[in-house]
């Protein structure tokens, strides 16, 4: 189990990159959703001991992450969203170098482990090719086999599925999923759909604070009854904004589809819609879940489970 208490974190700039984040994960998929520059990346660096926070703290399993985290290494598994390789190693070759630097110091079975891998990672055909003229799916393929080295128990994955075709990123959820059957997973990403196909657990982040805890399906209820679409012509999207609790809008074949937030059809030309992920994530980061009274309310229903409940 990984147990997240009070942890902050402000960088030399004055970003206040994450607010007083608290999380309890269990063994299985727990989704990590939000936007661009939320804090996500930062947490997730912290988490692999990569950096420190400037307070809280961090267990996994009952031992003190941050104060002694050589006794989290040898279990952990780190995708980071960007990360360098040595030039002119060979995939082979780098991932010898990271086992070893794990402590797989049986030869015969980390050659198996990261033939293995490869092979789960479509990888086989290019083992003796230098990972540095990689393309950027096939680096991160390579990314994620040196990420299951040692068979992780806690893996941490940020952004996992960015430079993947959809057959590759299918097949890396499937693993994911088998994964999660007996390890600590933490999915980090932007992408709706990946929380939505993957995790029975998740939090949304924003401005480095957790606005909201729960189950896919329960962020979703939220909204049941409540949400209506329309199509509006492009000159006539500010004044919708304006009047009605917009939650997302969208072009279609050359018309702006709107979805607004309503306890009863908000205007003619509106028609309720079933909710999905997508919505209740636009609709908590724009502060509109709870009362649909009038724009700009920020009220979070019984179905938000507050941080400090995880």
């Amino acid at each position: 189990m990984l147990e997240i208490r009070n942890l902050s974190k402000r960088y030399p700039n004055g970003v206040q990159a994450l607010k007083g984040i608290n999380l309890t994960v269990a063994t299985g998929m727990f989704g990590l959703l939000g936007p661009n520059g939320a804090g996500k990346s930062t947490l997730m660096r912290t988490l692999a001991t990569l950096q420190l926070p400037d307070s809280g703290q961090v267990r996994f399993n009952g031992n003190q992450v941050l104060r002694q985290p050589q006794l989290l290494r040898p279990v952990l598994g780190y995708l980071p969203q960007d990360f360098g390789v040595y030039p002119g190693m060979s995939a082979f070759s780098l991932l010898e170098h990271f086992a070893l630097l794990k402590g797989l110091s049986d030869k015969k079975a980390r050659r198996r482990q990261i033939d293995a891998l490869l092979e789960l990672t479509n990888l086989s055909r290019v083992r003796n090719k230098a990972v540095s003229g990689f393309s950027g799916g096939m680096k991160q393929r390579f990314g994620i086999a040196q990420a299951l080295l040692g068979a992780p128990k806690l893996l941490i994955v940020d952004e996992p599925t960015a430079g993947l075709d959809p057959e590759e990123r299918n097949r890396f959820h499937n693993l994911l999923s088998d994964l999660s059957e007996n390890t600590v997973v933490i999915l980090s990403t932007h992408i709706v759909e990946d929380i939505n196909n993957l995790c029975p657990d998740m939090a949304i982040l924003a401005q480095g604070e957790i606005i909201a805890r729960g189950a896919p399906d329960k962020l979703t209820a939220m909204l049941n009854g409540r949400l209506w679409r329309s199509q509006v012509e492009k000159k006539q999207l500010n004044a919708c904004l304006a009047r009605h609790q917009v939650v997302s809008h969208r072009l279609v074949a050359g018309r702006v589809e709107v979805r607004a937030l309503a306890d009863a059809c908000p205007a003619a030309g509106f028609e309720p819609v079933q909710p999905d992920l997508e919505d209740a994530y636009f609709s908590l980061l724009n502060g509109h879940v709870g009362s649909a009274s009038g724009p700009g309310k920020n009220l979070l229903p019984e179905t938000v489970i507050p941080a400090e409940a995880s």
